[in-house]
Order: C-alpha cells, then sequence, then structure tokens
C-alpha cells in the first residue's frame, strides 16, 4: 500500500511538473472556438454533407471579438451564401460554382468583402454561387456536383477550392473529429449539438477494385481525455503527438486524390469545365498543382503567404481577411479571363 502511494505521489508530481513546464513554455490548453449568430443556428445538421447552411441573414461573432454579417439565400438544393446584392436566376451557360470550406464561403468577413462576391463583382455577365460552407472538403464538392446534376444543373465552370487539410477531413481523421466536437455545439438556448443529427461523409478505397467509396459517420461523444484537453496543455499536447503517430496520411491523400478525379469524370461527362483552386497547399504531402499537371486538370494557384498575420483575421481567428479575399478574387479572375474561360468585361 505504502509503495502504491509513493507511486502515485510520484506520477501526480510528475504530472504537475510537466503541465507548469509547459505552460512556461508557451503551450497552451485547447483553445476553445466559439461562435455565436443572431439569431441562432447560421449552420445546421446535414445527413448528407455534415453541415449546412441555414437560409437567412445572421449577425456572428467570433470569440467574443470578430463580428460580420453572413446573408445565406435559400437554394434548390440548398442555401449559399450571397455573390451580389439581389438574387439572379440559375443560368446553365452563365453559372460558375464554387465549391470549398470555410475558406472559400467566407467566414469572419462581411458579404460584400467575401472572394466569390468580389468574383461577381468583376463578372457582371456570368453568375457566381458560392457553394462552400464551413468544415467541408473535397467529398462535399463530389456529392454537391452530384447533387447539381440530379436536379439537372449544369454549371458553365466549376471551381473547387482547395485547401490541404481538406485531406484529413476527407478521411474523417481524429483530429478533424476532435475538431467538430469542438464546434458542434450550438449556440441557442436549448444547447442541441448539431453532432446528434449531422452525418459527416469519409472516404474508403475497396479492395477489391480501389474505387472510391464514401460513407457517413455521426461524431462520438467527447471521452475524458479529450475533455481534460480544455484545461490541460499537457494533455492538449499528448493528443497533438498521437494524432500525429496514428495519422495515415498515404489514405488522406489516395482518397483526396480519388474524388478529384471522379468530379474531373463527373464534369467532363456533362460538358462542365472543371479547376482546381489551390488557396492552400504547405502541408507535407503530394503537391495538388503537380498531381493536377499529371492528370491534365487545370488548376491556379490562388495562394497568400498564410505566415503573414496581415491577410488573417488574427488575433481573434485565423481565416483569410477581407484583403486576402481581393487577392483570391483578383487571381482567379485573372486566371479566367487570360486563359479564356470567360469573357472579360468591357468597360
Amino acid at each position: 500500500m505504502k509503495t502504491a502511494r509513493l507511486l502515485l505521489l510520484n506520477l501526480l508530481t510528475t504530472i504537475v511538473v510537466a503541465e507548469l513546464l509547459l505552460r512556461i513554455l508557451g503551450f497552451t490548453a485547447l483553445y476553445p472556438y466559439k461562435v455565436i449568430s443572431d439569431p441562432p443556428n447560421c449552420i445546421v445538421p446535414s445527413s448528407q454533407f455534415g453541415f449546412q447552411l441555414n437560409a437567412g441573414t445572421f449577425n456572428i461573432t467570433i470569440n467574443d471579438s470578430l463580428q460580420y454579417t453572413a446573408t445565406q439565400a435559400p437554394g434548390p438544393l440548398m442555401a449559399t451564401r450571397i455573390t451580389s446584392p439581389t438574387p439572379r436566376p440559375i443560368g446553365s451557360d452563365s453559372l460558375i460554382f464554387l465549391s470549398g470550406c470555410s475558406f472559400t464561403y467566407g467566414m469572419g468577413v462581411d458579404d460584400s468583402l467575401t472572394y466569390p462576391f468580389r468574383l461577381q463583382s468583376r463578372l457582371p455577365n456570368y453568375h457566381i454561387i458560392n457553394g462552400a460552407a464551413p468544415a467541408h472538403g473535397t467529398l462535399q464538392t463530389l456529392l454537391i456536383t452530384k447533387k447539381l446534376l440530379e436536379h439537372n444543373i449544369h454549371p458553365r465552370i466549376l471551381i473547387y477550392n482547395y485547401i490541404d487539410f481538406h485531406k484529413e477531413r476527407n478521411v474523417l481523421s481524429r483530429p478533424f473529429r476532435q475538431l467538430l466536437l469542438e464546434e458542434s455545439q450550438t449556440d441557442d438556448k436549448t444547447k442541441g449539438q448539431l453532432r446528434e443529427t449531422g452525418r459527416f461523409p469519409y472516404g474508403e478505397l475497396q479492395e477489391a477494385d480501389g474505387r472510391l467509396a464514401i460513407k457517413h459517420a455521426k461524431l462520438n461523444n467527447r471521452n475524458l481525455f479529450y475533455s481534460l484537453r480544455s484545461w490541460s496543455a499537457l494533455a492538449n499536447q499528448l493528443e497533438y503527438a498521437y494524432n500525429h503517430v496514428a495519422a495515415d496520411n498515404r489514405q488522406a491523400d489516395a482518397v483526396t486524390e480519388a474524388a478529384i478525379l471522379e468530379i474531373r469524370e463527373l464534369c467532363k461527362d456533362n460538358n462542365i469545365n472543371f479547376i482546381v483552386a489551390i488557396l492552400k497547399d504547405t502541408e507535407p504531402g503530394p503537391s495538388m498543382k503537380g498531381f493536377c499537371e499529371r492528370n491534365a486538370i487545370p488548376a491556379i494557384d490562388v495562394s497568400i503567404d498564410y505566415t503573414d498575420p496581415g491577410y488573417l483575421n488574427l488575433p481573434f481567428d485565423g481565416h483569410p481577411n477581407a484583403r486576402a479575399h481581393s487577392i483570391f478574387a483578383e487571381k482567379v479572375y485573372r486566371y479566367l479571363t487570360e486563359e479564356k474561360w470567360v469573357h472579360r468585361t468591357v468597360k
């Protein structure tokens, strides 16, 4: 009994010392990411996409500091963030559909400052749809493309806005599941949780033929260790270390590439011009630009310097700010016009 007590005391002492050292070195517990919208529920659960936008105009506050307004218009398939002050009819010969995640959606910036809205203002003869949403990845783009075609909607151009962390989303990796758990608490008084009804897509390659299979899963509830991360720097760093060791990057790369190739084939079969716009590709692993070149997929690098705080909504949020969105829009506009994907507007 005495030995057991001594071991327990040594263990507790080691934990306390490790926690203090990490704090001194600048490590912290899991940073809470708080999003509140007025009215509530700017994002709602989806049985197909995990999350999707709710129609309406929302005043959104991130981390009690950063405020912006997002107008999300109802549509024949799903709500999308507006790209012009007045609604415009969908026309297949002039429709340019943009897909992606919160970067393309424009989290943290007002409607008129998002890259899709700015692109629409540069291309008034075309109809830009911002089909992006927070927490989306490559698989959502594939599922949305299928849904567009099922409803006989054939965009002139489909632009998938790729970011390297979409790869872990595409396999519903452990760190991404935990991120969703952290951010899936709704902001209404009922304290309902999106994870109770949202079903998130993830990809697997079938052993028989290597084809991509898309499955859906609900999020698991937080476990005790995950809860510890909210106040312990040691628990948080142990989790980061485990995620790094356990990550199956090859599977994530393969699933992402298979999904993009399937989108390409769907677009090719339906006379849709498919373009990959690379917003960020700095993580270790295969280059998306190189993959697109090898597979004859038009691609453009529209990235910014993410180490420059002048392009981000810091210190309150790490998403691109209005300045970055302006650069995204300018680079995409220049590419579309110079490569003759669209006609340049004559002023």
